[in-house]
């Protein structure tokens, strides 16, 4: 027994000292030590796909970056209620959503965004937009942070499909017991969650909000190494053109479309480039409005996990506010 904990112990600690190492520059790249300096972690794939080029970078590209806030405190983050429920039970698995109320709703009923997390259809739970979603919440946007079921489930597209309608129909089912108004909602998510929000906000009636951060919008038009890859081929039936069209997001968009906020970075190693513009050339044709922020060098996770984290999460409060 002694010495299983000492090697779980030691795995632990392990564990925790690769977390340690890893480094990040200011725009959420890894950096990897190097004889008399750092080199991106990625450098052969940015190169390789002239991502950026790597011969003109900012001075700070190679500075080690630690996080900090600017102007958003703790506090910030817990000016409102959280309940999670169970909203479907699979014989395996249960799927659970978490509702992020202002904590002063009597009498009051509040707009709300479905938040849908990423992880690449394979992994990620309801916690992946916590501070977002806790932040408008305190600032009298709710929100509601579902899960659904993944790719290592068993899960094909249409099972999570079914389980988003699932969920908004719960929400919608249980809006007066939670202060929501059910005629001003929307929806939001990042990478694989942009896509699905993307999705859901394009074919669910009433949607007055789309919020996607480097999502991907067009599975017939891939570039071979972005997402998706070869490990999707039997959740999007990747084999199958029309099953391509009928998953992609681009597909749906109609002149009745909601309000679109959009992002992309230039450092993005998982999402190709032409993703968003096939998608805000969607928009522009069919006369729906949306706000596109695109931001040079930043990560796949730029707009999540750095510097722009906090002016990012004050520009989704104020179209919140506008449009739901």
């Amino acid at each position: 027994m002694k010495k299983i904990l000492i090697i779980a112990l030691m795995l632990l600690s392990a564990v925790a000292m690769s977390a340690q190492q890893k480094i990040i520059n200011r725009y959420g790249l890894e950096l990897l030590r190097v004889k008399g300096g750092y080199r991106l972690l990625d450098e052969a794939k940015i190169v390789k796909d002239s991502i950026f080029d790597i011969n003109n970078v900012p001075a700070d590209m190679y500075v080690p970056y630690t996080r900090s806030r600017c102007f958003l405190t703790d506090d910030d983050f817990h000016n409102c209620e959280t309940i999670e429920v169970v909203y479907k039970k699979y014989p395996g698995y249960e799927l659970k959503l978490a509702f992020d109320l202002p904590k002063d709703r009597e009498g009051k009923k509040f707009p709300y965004i479905i938040w849908i997390h990423g992880g690449g259809w394979h992994s990620g739970d309801l916690g992946g937009h916590s501070l977002q979603s806790r932040f408008l919440a305190g600032n009298g946007v709710a929100g509601v942070r579902i899960s659904y079921s993944l790719l290592t489930q068993g899960a094909v597209f249409e099972d999570t499909w079914q389980d988003i309608q699932d969920a908004c129909r719960f929400i919608r089912e249980h809006a007066d017991e939670y202060g929501l108004d059910p005629d001003r909602f929307g929806f939001a998510g990042h990478s694989a969650g942009g896509h699905l929000a993307a999705y859901a906000a394009m074919r669910i009636p009433g949607a007055k909000l789309l919020i996607s951060l480097n999502g991907i919008y067009d599975l017939v038009h891939t570039v071979p190494g972005y997402v998706p890859s070869s490990r999707h081929d039997t959740y999007f039936n990747l084999a199958s053109e029309e099953s391509r069209a009928e998953y992609s997001p681009v597909t749906y968009v109609h002149p009745g479309a909601p309000y679109c906020l959009l992002t992309y970075t230039g450092g993005d190693t998982l999402v190709d480039k032409d993703q968003i513009k096939t998608f805000t050339a969607a928009l522009r044709k069919n006369g729906v409005e949306y706000d596109l922020i695109e931001k040079d060098y930043y990560s796949h996770n730029g707009f999540n996990d750095t510097d722009l984290f906090e002016p990012m999460a004050m520009k989704m409060l104020i179209t919140a506010l506008k449009y739901l």
